[in-house]
């Protein structure tokens, strides 16, 4: 099951280095927004990348941002553990944590209701 979730991750990496990371909105997303419409057409996420988002929104700060410097940058383990100042182990054990959480967050969203 955890090889699921780190497959959904990944694909919300993807997507979301796809995004421009500017920070800053688009024209596009002031001209919508004056328009009455939320945003450009085809800027909303899929369904299971939404989904995924909301369970990483649902994370303490911590291990939200180690799943972002993890799954949305490229680069090397190693690098990425020198950008949270931290060992390369420390960085996965910290990873493998914020991902069984997602996976029980995407379990019982997936679970059928009573």
């Amino acid at each position: 099951m955890i090889e699921w979730t780190r497959m959904r991750l990944s694909q919300w990496g993807k997507w979301c280095r796809g995004r421009a990371v500017s920070g800053y909105p688009s024209a596009s997303a002031f001209f919508y927004a004056n328009m009455g419409e939320r945003s450009a057409a085809g800027s909303e996420a899929p369904d299971d990348i939404a989904e995924v988002d909301a369970a990483v929104a649902k994370l303490p700060s911590p291990l939200r941002q180690v799943l972002i410097l993890f799954y949305c940058t490229t680069g090397p383990v190693w690098w990425k553990a020198q950008k949270m100042f931290t060992s390369r182990r420390t960085l996965m054990r910290r990873v493998r944590l914020a991902e069984e959480r997602i996976n029980f967050y995407l379990g019982v969203a997936s679970a059928p209701k009573p």
